[in-house]
C-alpha cells in the first residue's frame, strides 16, 4: 500500500482539513442520519498525510503544534462535530504517549505511527472498572475489562489505555493493538448527538500487551506523580472546548445562510427582507459575540497549555495549576455559549428550519451530547475556589 506524505508545513495541514471539512459539510445530514462508525472518514484523513503531525521530525513526522491542529480541526468541527471529536482524539491520544517514562518505547511507537500513519483512539474513561493486567512469562501482559465510551477505538489502529497489574496492584499506562485478538468493538454508540464520534464501548478477553507497548506508571497522582504526566487529561479538556466553539460557528453559520436565502420577514415587521429585522440582527449579534468571547478563552487556554507542554518534566504543580484554570473558564463559557447558539438558532431561522432535510437540531443534539462529558459545574467550582482562596484544582481523571 502507498503511504501518503506527511504533512510538514502549517499552510499544507489547514489546506487539507479544510479540504476535507468541505466534503464533510456536503454529506453531514445523510451521515448523522446513518450514523455508521466514521470508517471511510478517518481513511480520507490517513490519506492527507495529517495523522503523524504532532511527531517530532526526527521520528518521521510533521513537527507540528498545537495551534496548528486545533485551528486545522476548527472546519472539520463546523462541519461535524463528531467528526471533530475522534478527530481530534487522535492527536490528544498519540501526543499523550510522551507524557510516560519509558522513552526509547515511546520514540518507537512514535516512529512506527510516522511510519505507518497510523490512527489512535483511546479506552481510558475514568468512571469505568479498571483494566486487569496480567504477566505473561516472558514479558508483557494480557489485559482484560471493558471500557464505555472508548471515543475512536473502533476506528484505531492503537488504543492508549491503563490497567492494573493482578500481583502488585501497580497501575501502568498501556498501549493495545486495536485490530487484535481478544478486542471486542460493541459498535453500540446510539445516543442522541455526537453520531459519528465512534464512542462505543471496548472490551478486551486477554488480549495481548507485549513489553514494548508498556509505557510505565499511568497514575495521576502519589510517589510517580509529575505535573507533566497529567497535562493529558487537561489536553482532553481542552479538546472539548475548542469542540464546544467549533460546534457554536457552525451553527451560527449554518443560521446566517439560512436567514439570507431563505428566512421570509415577519408580516408584521414592514420589511421586505429578513436580514433587516432588527430582532434578528440583536440576536445574531448577541449570540455571535458570546461565540468570539469563548472563543478567545479557549485560545489563551492553549497558549498556556502549549507553554507548560513546553516545560516538560520542569512543569511545577503551580504552573500547572494555572493551566487548568484557564481551560476550566474556557469550558464554563464555551458551555453555555454553545448550547444557548445551538437552540437560539432556530429563533433565527423560523418554524420551516426545523425540518428534517436541513438538519439544524444535529447543532443542538452534538452539543447536548458533548456538553455532558463531565460536569461543567465542578470547573465553575475550580474557577470559583481558584478565584477565592488561590486553590488550584486537583489532578484527576477529569481536572
Amino acid at each position: 500500500m502507498t503511504r501518503p506524505a506527511v504533512i510538514t508545513e502549517p499552510a499544507a495541514a489547514l489546506d487539507a482539513l479544510a479540504g476535507l471539512a468541505d466534503d464533510f459539510a456536503r454529506v453531514a445530514v445523510a451521515r448523522d442520519k446513518e450514523g455508521t462508525a466514521p470508517f471511510a472518514e478517518v481513511a480520507a484523513l490517513r490519506a492527507t498525510g495529517i495523522l503523524p503531525a504532532l511527531v517530532d521530525r526526527e521520528f518521521g513526522g510533521g513537527g507540528l503544534d498545537w495551534h496548528t491542529v486545533f485551528e486545522g480541526l476548527r472546519p472539520v468541527i463546523r462541519a461535524d462535530a463528531g467528526l471533530g471529536h475522534v478527530f481530534a482524539y487522535h492527536f490528544v491520544n498519540s501526543w499523550r504517549l510522551q507524557l510516560n517514562e519509558y522513552q526509547p518505547r515511546i520514540d518507537d511507537l512514535q516512529r512506527e505511527l510516522a511510519a505507518r500513519h497510523l490512527f489512535w483512539g483511546g479506552a481510558g474513561n475514568p468512571r469505568d472498572a479498571g483494566l486487569e493486567l496480567t504477566p505473561v512469562a516472558g514479558g508483557g501482559f494480557t489485559v482484560t475489562g471493558r471500557k464505555f465510551f472508548a471515543t475512536g477505538a473502533q476506528v484505531a489502529d492503537r488504543v492508549t489505555a491503563s490497567g492494573t497489574r493482578v500481583d502488585t496492584g501497580e497501575k501502568l499506562a498501556i498501549v493495545i493493538d486495536a485490530t487484535g485478538p481478544g478486542v471486542v468493538h460493541h459498535d453500540d454508540w446510539e445516543n442522541i448527538g455526537q453520531r459519528l464520534s465512534a464512542s462505543g464501548s471496548v472490551s478486551f478477553h486477554a488480549a495481548a500487551v507485549p513489553e514494548e507497548h508498556v509505557l510505565g506508571y499511568g497514575e495521576q497522582s502519589g510517589p510517580k506523580y509529575k505535573p507533566y504526566s497529567s497535562l493529558s487529561i487537561l489536553l482532553f479538556q481542552l479538546a472539548l472546548d475548542h469542540l464546544h466553539v467549533g460546534l457554536a460557528e457552525g451553527a451560527l453559520e449554518a443560521a446566517s445562510q439560512y436567514v439570507v436565502s431563505t428566512t421570509k420577514p415577519w408580516s408584521t415587521s414592514g420589511l421586505a427582507r429578513a436580514v433587516d429585522d432588527p430582532y434578528i440582527r440583536e440576536l445574531i449579534g448577541e449570540l455571535t459575540a458570546a461565540t468570539r468571547a469563548a472563543d478567545a478563552l479557549t485560545w489563551r487556554a492553549t497558549d498556556a497549555l502549549v507553554a507548560a507542554a513546553d516545560k516538560r518534566w520542569a512543569l511545577t504543580d503551580a504552573e500547572r495549576g494555572e493551566v487548568a484554570v484557564e481551560i476550566a473558564a474556557a469550558k464554563v463559557v464555551s458551555t453555555r455559549t454553545v448550547l444557548d447558539v445551538t437552540s437560539r438558532l432556530f429563533e433565527l431561522t423560523g418554524a420551516r428550519a426545523t425540518g428534517e432535510a436541513y438538519g439544524y437540531d444535529r447543532f443542538w443534539r452534538n452539543a447536548r451530547t458533548i456538553t455532558l462529558h463531565d460536569p461543567v459545574a465542578y470547573k465553575a467550582q475550580e474557577v470559583g475556589d481558584n478565584a477565592l482562596t488561590g486553590a488550584y484544582p486537583e489532578p484527576s481523571g477529569y481536572s
